[in-house]
């Protein structure tokens, strides 16, 4: 509500408003300011206008759009992980398929075979013990990478596009048909003898044109993998959605205003393995793009002078108005269907992914979570080999080279890869002794910048006691941050937070934020003996107990959490329920967390936990109440069908009595 205060008698309209203060008389009296200021204002006329334009439920209404439509992505674009993950693999199997291998081969020149098959003889003999690095004869590199180029020169000839491929460029807008956004001109491959008949045509789109490509390059004997970018969309609000497209444009342009490759192929040199030649046959116009030579294996440190050995940016969408392609994960798929994660090898700014621990409060480090468990679900039945291990400490090391620092305060605060003290959350410290990467100036400020895997998470006692576990007592005087974000939640402790700061006592409103390394599992409570040798369930000041993890159950006790059973031991008890047990049942309710209305904090309660020595009698007196209640519901609709019955009867005779029901 805002309050405005016009002069109707001004002449001009564009005037500002008066501003209008609070006079006290006194202050007139005092000062020689106000001695012109008429004080016979009955001639002004001032009107008052309230305005309450602001309405809290559209806003609210927004908030709530905005929050399901960032659910929904994010659900899309976890399916769409498994999606395309799974179509991967199940491609991938086809390639290493005897048949298509055979029919592959069959269409390669015989001259070109015997060249390879010439190729291969010379590996041999020049290096018979495949597990040592061995030098090479000159000759054998130049006849390798012939080959691949030939074989990238044939294929393009041959291979025809026809049809569109996968063309994910947006979020489809709402209640839209999909085929004007999605082409589905492609003939269908649902099994192997699907991707026989695409191979005996030779034609198809770019996409199954690169997978036949990597099954070429198989079919001669050479270790090949096929590499596929996962087509992702990001979960955040700005991006853009799907283009319509033009039929006519498409008939034409197969899929070429798609500036970048979504599969491509990796093989092994066989003259030596510490190297990868990646190649692309469909996509780039550039020859030289065609064939890039990176390092598999560690031969030296991995530097920033060294980078270019390693990882390559041509396969990375650069975002711009002619391109909407995006990049986040790359896996590659070998003969055996082993997927690894290569995205640091042509992707840069990933190093989040590799560190130890993930921040999983952010969409960018749940998604690498769902990730990394896809990869271990899909390669469970295959094992790492010595080199696929290699090759990953490799890429590892790369992720902690190959990044970039921001150089402002609000891209250095939503970076996932490094941080600074000043862009630190409230809970957050950086590790003691840990050494920064570098120094830089941010904001007109010189600070040290740190990698986010050196960031300790503090929390409270009570967060902690939320997730079963507890501070250790030598700790409780030791937090790793006092912090005052933590704002109360009801009444009582807004009153004692208010009180502090009037009083001049603002530290007493801290909170104490410990490490996990300061915490312990939760102490659980132990049940008592009294006096008169039974024992007691252990209960807080308001008779109840708090488990918020099944760990913190109390020893000998059993959590009991059957539908209605506290209210049935509570008539148990009460003897409002007729049962032939005389057994005192002594039991306390659970509380698993809290709901607050603004005011007060409200308990939520599940079960109630009783001693392991009383669990079957509380079972047997938990099927007697829920005996009671069925009779109670089935009389219950006895009676509202006898009050419906009679309802109908005296409805028939006062129609008999004074006429027809629409009179």
């Amino acid at each position: 509500m805002s309050l405005f205060v016009t002069n109707s008698d001004s002449e001009d309209d564009s005037e500002p408003p008066l501003k209008v203060s609070r006079i006290v008389p006194e202050d007139i009296s005092d000062t020689d300011e106000w001695e012109e200021i008429p004080l016979n204002l009955e001639r002004e006329n001032f009107e008052i206008t309230i305005d309450n334009s602001t309405n809290d439920d559209s806003r609210r209404e927004k908030i709530r759009h905005m929050v399901r439509e960032k659910q929904t992505r994010t659900s899309v674009h976890y399916l769409s992980m498994v999606t395309y993950m799974h179509l991967a693999c199940t491609r991938n199997k086809w390639l290493s398929d005897k048949k298509v291998l055979k029919k592959l081969k069959k269409l390669l020149p015989q001259a070109f075979l015997k060249q390879v098959k010439k190729f291969k003889r010379d590996i041999e003999l020049s290096n018979p013990n495949r597990d040592e690095k061995l030098t090479p004869p000159i000759d054998l590199d130049p006849q390798f990478i012939y080959i691949l180029k030939y074989l990238i020169k044939w294929f393009r000839l041959n291979f025809k596009i026809c049809s569109n491929g996968i063309r994910v460029l947006g979020y489809l807008p709402k209640e839209q048909d999909p085929l004007s956004y999605f082409p589905n001109n492609s003939a269908k491959m649902s099994n192997v003898d699907d991707f026989l008949k695409t191979i005996k045509y030779f034609k198809h789109n770019r996409d199954t044109a690169a997978m036949i490509f990597t099954g070429l390059v198989r079919s001669i004997g050479l270790e090949s993998r096929l590499v596929f970018s996962l087509p992702l969309l990001s979960v955040s609000h700005k991006t853009k959605l799907q283009p319509i497209i033009d039929p006519q444009k498409l008939s034409v342009n197969k899929d070429n205003d798609l500036l970048y490759p979504y599969f491509w192929t990796e093989v092994v040199n066989p003259v030596d393995p510490h190297e990868l030649i990646i190649l692309e046959s469909v996509c780039f116009h550039n020859e030289e793009d065609r064939l890039t030579r990176l390092f598999r294996h560690r031969l030296s440190p991995i530097t920033k002078e060294k980078l270019q050995h390693f990882y390559t940016p041509i396969f990375c969408p650069i975002p711009s108005q002619f391109n909407q392609m995006t990049m986040h994960y790359v896996i590659s798929l070998d003969s055996k269907g082993l997927i690894l994660d290569v995205t640091l090898r042509y992707m840069v700014d990933v190093a989040y992914r590799w560190f130890n621990k993930l921040d999983l409060r952010t969409d960018v480090g749940r998604a690498a979570l769902l990730f990394q468990s896809l990869i271990l679900y899909f390669n469970k039945h295959i094992q790492y080999g010595p080199h696929e291990n290699r090759e990953l400490d490799v890429l590892r090391e790369l992720a902690i080279v190959n990044y970039t620092i921001p150089n402002n305060f609000t891209a250095m605060k939503r970076n996932a890869n490094v941080i600074t003290k000043s862009t630190l959350r409230y809970n957050e410290i950086i590790e003691p002794g840990t050494p920064p990467i570098k120094k830089i100036i941010l904001d007109k400020h010189k600070t040290r910048v740190y990698f986010k895997n050196s960031v300790v998470v503090g929390k409270s006692e009570n967060q902690w006691k939320f997730l079963g576990r507890s501070v250790l007592e030598l700790e409780k005087n030791n937090p790793i941050k006092m912090t005052n974000a933590l704002t109360p939640r009801t009444i009582y402790k807004k009153r004692i937070f208010v009180s502090n700061v009037m009083n001049n006592t603002p530290e007493l409103n801290e909170t104490k934020l410990y490490s996990f390394s300061q915490t312990e599992p939760y102490v659980t409570l132990s049940v008592v003996t009294d006096i008169f040798g039974h024992r007691v369930l252990p209960r807080n000041k308001y008779g109840n107990i708090e488990i918020f993890r099944p760990s913190m159950v109390p020893k000998s006790t059993v959590w009991i959490t059957l539908p209605g059973i506290e209210q049935i031991l509570l008539d148990y008890k009460s003897k409002r329920l007729n049962t032939p047990f005389t057994e005192p049942i002594e039991y306390i309710s659970v509380v698993v967390g809290f709901s607050f209305n603004g005011k007060n904090a409200i308990p939520v309660k599940n079960g109630v936990i009783v001693l392991d020595t009383l669990l079957v009698i509380a079972r047997k007196v938990w099927f007697y109440g829920m005996e009671k209640i069925k009779r109670i519901r089935v009389q219950a609709s006895f009676r509202g069908w006898i009050t419906l019955l009679q309802s109908l009867r005296i409805k028939d005779r006062l129609i008999k009595e004074y006429g027809n029901e629409d009179d």
